[in-house]
């Protein structure tokens, strides 16, 4: 007899919903049918070690009420990469889990209204509140507009993928200032080819930059600036930093040439520490493409264990998602045996 309760598939043999796995043998079922994934929205998710070999997001969401589309986007664009068959879960497996389920059919083309009836139809009494309707409604725009935007993410700033909460790329401050004030408002500006050797001479770009990391969350940083380049800046960016975020970690990079593995090791160390210390991490390099997206794209094989292409294709294209751009492979197709060398999780 299953043990897994209120489970349905919403596309057959690649996307299902489920009550929380609570009897004891639920996971360990999901796994013998083949499932290689698992979204939990509730405020609680099964252990580590009790998901054995599904790739997990936890994602938390408020229950009975309207949920916010960045939030929903975080499950969808897990889900747009994750292992298939995935499988999402809130408490009864009704509210959240049929809205997230009807969100990532809303990715795939489907209407809102659409796609709220294909999830009924296969899980009776799901998005059973006109706010759950009304969120799937506002994600469709949120969706749509963010696949659409042509404009930069201020800062280059992004999450480094949907599996993570706390680790963040961005671009050093200073860089393309042309294009952003302070607030985040883009100018029509262009910023200049050579905007990464011309820091503006003056304290504002650095203040900009720091307010925006404070303002969303983060408490450490990682610059894998160059001697050099830290040279350029007025102000003494390593010193600035000490005196905002609880830790500076800095590992120094030549920008173009692929990292060492050493260097790589002490960049992926003090993102495990911030992981451990449920700590918001942004890493810069000077663009927050080249080097950034490698130790981006590293963190994503030794934390989770992604093949070196696809930790590759999850750094680009979630940063995309933001309006940001990593390019992993900016050094050379080199990049991949680097990554190759990483040690992947378990």
């Amino acid at each position: 007899m299953s043990e897994l309760e209120n489970f349905s598939f919403v596309l057959p043999g690649e996307l299902a919903g489920m009550a929380y796995p609570h009897a004891p043998r639920a996971v360990e079922e999901l796994v013998e049918l083949g499932f290689r994934s698992m979204v939990s929205l509730s405020r609680r998710a099964p252990s580590p070690h009790a998901l054995g070999s599904l790739v997990h997001l936890h994602c938390p969401l408020a229950d009975f009420t309207r949920i916010p589309g960045v939030d929903l986007l975080r499950a969808v664009a897990f889900l747009e990469r994750a292992p298939r068959p995935a499988v999402v879960h809130g408490e009864g497996g009704i509210g959240r889990t049929g809205v997230v389920l009807a969100c990532r059919l809303v990715s795939l083309g489907r209407s809102p209204t659409e796609a709220i009836h294909e999830v009924r139809r296969a899980r009776p009494g799901s998005i059973d509140d006109p706010e759950l309707e009304a969120s799937v409604e506002e994600f469709e725009l949120f969706y749509r507009s963010g696949r659409e935007q042509s404009t930069s993410a201020p800062f280059n700033f992004a999450p480094a993928s949907p599996l993570d909460r706390i680790v963040h790329g961005a671009e050093r401050p200073g860089f393309g200032m042309a294009l952003w004030s302070a607030s985040g408002i883009r100018s029509s500006v262009v910023a200049p080819t050579d905007a990464a050797q011309q820091p503006d001479p003056s304290d504002a770009p650095v203040e900009a930059w720091l307010g925006f990391m404070a303002r969303h969350g983060m408490r450490e940083v990682l610059c894998l600036l160059d001697e050099g380049e830290l040279a350029l800046h007025r102000v003494p960016l390593l010193g600035r930093y000490q005196r905002e975020f609880l830790r500076v970690t800095h590992v120094p990079l030549e920008g173009g040439a692929i990292p060492s593995p050493d260097a790589l090791e002490q960049a992926l160390a003090a993102l495990r520490r911030a992981e451990a210390g449920g700590a918001p991490i942004v890493v810069h390099c000077a663009s927050g493409a080249g080097r950034a997206g490698v130790v981006l794209a590293a963190w994503l094989r030794a934390r989770h264990g992604l093949a070196p292409d696809a930790a590759i294709g999850v750094i680009r294209d979630h940063a995309r998602h933001f309006g940001a751009r990593r390019e992993p492979l900016k050094a050379g197709p080199a990049v991949r045996d680097l990554l190759a060398s990483v040690p992947a999780r378990g």
